[in-house]
């Protein structure tokens, strides 16, 4: 769904009216109109999100969205990749390059690296993706937000909701949702039980299977007046395990091998994490204006044998956030702003050890690695006349990176060190409203990611501390973009872009440690392209929308060891999606057929190989609300990839020995059914 979504409740199926007018957006760190904004920015509601899903990945609440891609590798030892016009394709595993947020609080550490694993979308209510870099407000690895906010309760007492979903490929999926309101207080809980066995085999065992995870989440949500605002408090719990199949190279992948890789099996790879999150969030007036006050801590704890190495790392974290802004007056002349602070702090204890057949051999590494950042911003908004506003925002990010190397007995000597990094990031948009129904913006955006901990600690010459040739990307973009709303029932957009990086961050495999990811600067690249997509209300029971994505993402200058890539496409981008969904609704069953198109894409720096273009096809159905008995029912069911192709649903960049090639399932089947008293 793009920039122009409705938000449409669960008894307002089909949807029969487009309107604009009433949506406000938080992610850029007000509260604004969405035709007011001078950046491309998407939403999608709770319907959008919770309708008909089954909850495996994040994928299925953003399909549709222009210039997000998000490429489901089926693995949950290594997570999903998204990326946004580009931004966060270098992800070996989890995310990096955007900015992740739920309800308030940062998925996305000081580093610049974002896990979603435990983020579940049963319990989901909004998303707001901003799609460009917004460095200028969040600092690092913002070349895209993407905001997540949990369901508001029901005003009522007590509610509660158990969904059961079971398909293809060992899918299990349990869900019990307690919400409600008393007086001034809500809260929500939501526990969910995911299993799932995948779709690879085991080599040495083709009847069993090679890529089962089991994830547990517990989110928690409690909101009530405090003061003159709102407190949230907010707390999640995670226990994931699942093991790593590894990926193919060409031939296995054009044969249709789905069994994983064998040394992947030998060193019995896999992630194992339990992880726990709090945080409090109070909005409000204060001394006549407005106020946001946020704090956070963090544990994860991670074992994670690869095939050469077994990572055990014990991190913890936490941060605040303070923001004090003016009252909104949407007078011309007048002007709106807001000032804040972030700091953030992460401290990981990091051991590595050969993996001699899934068995901890010698101690390779043993470091106690540190980040401090602190961020200072302004932001302000100015409503020229009736028709035309400006916003505006500078950010200073500073950090520090500290590494303490316990191991010096390795022969290389004591590697502790820090390094400093630091970060201007301005921005400037000017918004225009041409009549009624259309409007035009225009904006200049920075961006800079940090290399992460682990990108710096994986060094491919073995040693211990801080890669010290490894340095931050930077990124300035150029946009302009176009709305227009053809009565109730028709809705376009249209934006074009170029980011031009330096020293962009770039993954890569060794050939003495194959499966371990090892990262270098390029010298200079280009991302450029353009997003449009339409929505239409065909019939008070047709609603139909179509968005199209184009990105010619190339280097500018770089070579490694005297081969020369300037010109060459950059790996892990494709240059065109194309997505379609067609729903119908009749009193309360709703049918959707989508349609899923995704170009080629290089694989590696050199280009020598591209994926093959594929479309994939999905039909889903349901009732929103059956009566029976005492109860209330919402049976649902799909199928994916109708047509049974072979696609490569993922690619690992630059990997050694040409396995590039992560397949995505064949046909499957799911049902499910959600209850209420």
């Amino acid at each position: 769904v793009g920039v122009h979504d409705a938000t449409v409740s669960a008894q307002q199926l089909p949807d029969s009216v487009i309107s604009i007018d009433s949506l406000t957006v938080t992610v850029l760190r007000g509260s604004d109109g969405i035709n007011q904004t001078p950046y491309a920015i998407s939403i999608r509601d709770q319907v959008d999100l919770q309708r008909g899903n089954i909850g495996l990945s994040l994928e299925e609440a953003l399909q549709g969205i222009p210039g997000v891609q998000v490429q489901n590798r089926y693995n949950y030892a290594v997570g999903e990749r998204i990326s946004i016009r580009g931004f966060g394709a270098r992800a070996g595993f989890g995310v990096r390059g955007v900015k992740v947020i739920v309800d308030g609080i940062p998925a996305t550490m000081a580093d610049g690296q974002s896990t979603l694993d435990h983020v579940d979308i049963g319990s989901l209510g909004r998303a707001e993706v901003l799609r460009g870099p917004a460095s200028a407000l969040y600092g690092n690895g913002s070349g895209g937000v993407l905001s997540l906010q949990t369901a508001e309760p029901p005003d009522v007492p007590f509610q509660q909701i158990v969904k059961g979903v079971i398909g293809s490929n060992g899918l299990t999926r349990l869900e019990s949702n307690t919400s409600g309101r008393y007086q001034n207080t809500s809260y929500l809980v939501n526990l969910s039980r995911l299993n799932y066995d995948g779709f690879r085999t085991n080599p040495q065992s083709p009847a069993d299977p090679y890529g089962t995870a089991g994830r547990l989440n517990l989110n928690t949500n409690v909101s009530t007046e405090l003061a003159t605002g709102v407190l949230r408090i907010t707390g999640n719990i995670l226990d994931l395990d699942a093991q790593n199949p590894g990926s193919l190279n060409r031939s296995d992948f054009d044969a249709g091998v789905v069994s994983a890789r064998s040394y992947n099996v030998k060193q019995n790879t896999y992630k194992n994490v339990r992880q726990g999150q709090l945080g409090l969030n109070w909005t409000g007036d204060l001394a006549n204006m407005g106020a946001e006050f946020t704090t956070w801590g963090l544990f994860r704890n991670l074992d994670n044998p690869i095939p050469p190495r077994i990572i055990d790392l014990r991190r913890k974290a936490f941060g605040s956030r303070a923001v004090l802004s003016s009252m909104k007056n949407e007078t011309p002349g007048s002007l709106m702003w807001s000032i804040g602070t972030d700091l953030d702090y992460q401290r990981d204890a990091r051991k590595n050890f050969q993996n001699s057949a899934g068995t901890k051999g010698s101690l390779s590494l043993d470091q106690y690695e540190t980040v401090s950042a602190i961020g200072f911003f302004a932001q302000g908004r100015a409503i020229l006349n009736e028709k035309i506003s400006a916003m505006g925002g500078a950010r200073y990010d500073y950090f520090r990176f500290g590494v303490t190397d316990h191991l010096t007995t390795d022969g290389n000597g004591d590697e502790s060190g820090q390094r400093n990094m630091a970060s201007l990031s301005p921005t400037l948009g000017i918004h225009a409203n041409l009549n009624s129904a259309s409007s035009l913006y225009a904006n200049l955006a920075t961006s800079f990611a940090t290399p992460t901990t682990t990108e710096l600690a994986n060094r491919p010459d073995g040693a211990g501390g801080f890669n010290s040739e490894l340095n931050p990307q930077k990124g300035l973009t150029g946009e302009v973009g176009f709305r227009r709303q053809w009565g109730s029932r028709v809705s376009t957009e249209f934006s074009a872009y170029r980011t031009s990086m330096t020293d962009e961050l770039v993954p890569f495999e060794d050939a003495l440690q194959p499966g371990r990811t090892f990262y270098r600067n390029a010298g200079s690249s280009t991302y450029q392209g353009f997003e449009n997509s339409i929505q239409v209300v065909i019939t008070d029971k047709v609603f139909t929308r179509l968005s199209h994505t184009l990105i010619n993402a190339t280097f500018g200058k770089f070579s490694v060891d005297d081969e020369t890539f300037d010109g060459n496409r950059i790996p892990g981008t494709p240059r065109r999606r194309l997505d379609g969904m067609v729903r119908f609704t009749e009193n309360n069953w709703y049918g959707e057929i989508r349609g899923d198109y995704v170009g080629t894409m290089a694989v590696n720096d050199s280009n020598s190989e591209f994926t093959t273009s594929y479309f994939i096809w999905e039909l889903r159905g349901g009732f929103s609300e059956i009566q029976v008995g005492g109860l209330k029912m919402a049976p649902f069911g799909g199928v994916s990839n109708i047509f049974n192709k072979t696609y490569s649903a993922a690619v690992a960049v630059n990997a050694f020995g040409g396995r590039f090639y992560e397949p995505g399932p064949k046909r499957a089947f799911y049902l499910g059914l959600s209850t209420q008293p």
